[in-house]
């Protein structure tokens, strides 16, 4: 095996180095003669492997020195640093996942830790799987997953395949004159190490790195420093020239055009149409909300010359739209956009039946609905058939979704269609909000009514202000949790009780007039 001899791994400034020193240190401490993990000869069957610990011993250690309290943490915390190959267990299927139990573990050599960049090419795995082969097939056969890679490797590899088959014929020489104990140590060791290197696809690698990695790597082609700096220098007066600036009053003003383009549709700052349901117990305003109406009111309708996301995000709207373009012969492209939709939505079960259903549709050579895409969108997706993805007909769509917003949406605004849509559209009558909803016209009383009635009233316990009879405390507390007040409702309750108030002074003038 060769190293490379990439420098970005050894220094400070690589993103990576920070997470590999400390888990070295750990390892370092780990191995100390008095305070580390106590390393002696343990049996294993019928062999003895020596500079071994357990499981149960590792787990001990992690829980002392580096307080760990939950048991599930350093269980997790060890089985990370066994995944990044710092120890390897001694047995025959080599798991990565550590136990606390008694089986046997053994440090890596720090020959083959990750951070000496180890660059491990193909005739070095295809010497390690050859060497497989010939040995015992119940030990150290292969998975149908090794096999294939074999395979790939033999046709890969044919002009040097003699040279790897006599590498593999020599090492395999040199094991049998072995002992048993170190031949179990170096199987173990060797398969920890090609785990690393060469994991299954359908594992994930610890070799593998964010993608923001690369965003802070240095370009190798820059050997020198002040040249890399230089062109950093140039990058940043062109990304200052070519910035976008927006002043913060073109800013402030683009937001109340907005706000004043939406004021009717919010229903906090406008009005709800016909009428707050809250209030009125009307319920139009939900009817002619909901998504799918026969007809459908006029504020509506104008909200679909806002923008073409606009139409679309209103399934009315679609229908509508829908219609003009079946008269225009253009509905392909409005349903290929649907079904792109469908797509992002779908489960992951369906996706591949999904994706070939609309290939098959609208981008294949023979479709019946064929819409207009470049040949490049029209490969790449060919492509990504097998293995499907949500985002396969990302480029289609927003191809055809441009093409649409240019040329069809620009023609629905001035067409028959969507102006006979704005003058059969309804406009919903307001309805007065009451400020009392839960008051009927039989609470409403007179004052020349008779003392008696008045006095059964109260001693019914009945509240009386002002000339208004509510019912009892209690209905009136049950009807009042759902009472909203507005401020020109408050206004005229003020004008009400003021009213009254004068008209209970003037009475008791009138009565002390007769009295004298």
């Amino acid at each position: 095996m060769e190293i490379s001899h990439n420098h970005l791994l050894s220094k400070p400034s690589y993103p990576r180095y920070y997470a590999f020193q400390r888990m070295e240190k750990v390892i370092k401490a780990m191995q100390h003669r008095q305070t580390g993990i106590p390393i002696k000869s343990q049996k294993l069957f019928l062999t003895t492997i020596s500079n071994a610990f357990t499981g149960e011993d590792l787990i001990d250690w992690l829980e002392k020195n580096l307080e760990i309290e939950e048991i599930d943490e350093a269980l997790h915390l060890a089985t990370l640093l066994c995944k990044f190959g710092y120890y390897f267990q001694v047995t025959e299927n080599g798991s990565t996942n550590v136990k606390e139990d008694s089986e046997l573990y053994r440090f890596q050599s720090p020959y083959f830790w990750i951070s000496t960049n180890w660059n491990a090419g193909h005739i070095d795995y295809a010497i390690y799987l050859l060497k497989r082969t010939m040995r015992n097939q119940e030990k150290h056969g292969l998975n149908d997953l090794e096999l294939t890679i074999l395979e790939d490797l033999r046709k890969k590899l044919a002009h040097q395949w003699d040279f790897v088959k006599m590498q593999a014929d020599a090492q395999i020489k040199v094991l049998k004159d072995r002992k048993k104990a170190e031949k179990t140590f170096l199987d173990s060791q060797e398969r920890a190490f090609w785990k690393i290197m060469r994991s299954a696809n359908n594992s994930s690698s610890v070799l593998e790195e964010d993608a923001r990695v690369n965003l802070m790597q240095v370009n190798p082609k820059f050997t020198k420093k002040d040249e890399f700096i230089r062109k950093k220098i140039s990058f940043f007066e062109q990304s200052l020239k070519n910035r976008v600036r927006t002043k913060a009053s073109q800013a402030l003003q683009n937001l109340c055009a907005y706000s004043e383009i939406y004021f009717e549709y919010d229903g906090i700052f406008g009005h709800c149409q016909p009428s707050n349901p809250w209030i009125t117990d009307d319920t139009t305003m939900w009817e002619v909300s909901s998504p799918l109406v026969e007809q459908p009111t006029q504020l509506r309708v104008k909200k679909w010359l806002f923008s073409f996301r606009e139409l679309l995000s209103d399934p009315t709207g679609v229908r509508e739209f829908m219609k003009f373009c079946e008269v225009e012969f253009s509905v392909e492209n409005l349903k290929f956009y649907l079904a792109c939709q469908a797509v992002k939505r779908a489960p992951l079960s369906e996706l591949p039946i999904l994706v070939h259903k609309i290939y098959k549709e609208h981008l294949s050579p023979e479709a019946g609905a064929e819409v207009n895409v470049n040949d490049i969108i029209r490969n790449k997706i060919t492509k990504e058939l097998d293995n499907p993805s949500r985002t396969i007909f990302y480029e289609a769509e927003k191809h055809i979704f441009e093409l649409m917003k240019k040329n069809s949406y620009s023609r629905f605004e001035q067409s028959e269609i969507y102006k006979n849509l704005l003058e059969k559209a309804i406009i919903p009558a307001p309805k007065k909000s009451k400020i009392f909803h839960f008051v009927t016209l039989d609470y409403f009383r007179n004052r020349d009514e008779s003392t008696d009635e008045s006095d059964d009233d109260e001693q019914r316990g009945d509240f009386v202000a002002g000339g208004i009879y509510a019912p009892t405390a209690q209905s009136i507390s049950a009807a009042a949790a759902g009472l909203t007040l507005s401020i020109a409702a408050a206004a005229g309750i003020k004008r009400h009780f003021s009213s009254s108030i004068d008209g209970k002074s003037d009475t008791a003038g009138l009565a002390i007039q007769n009295e004298n």
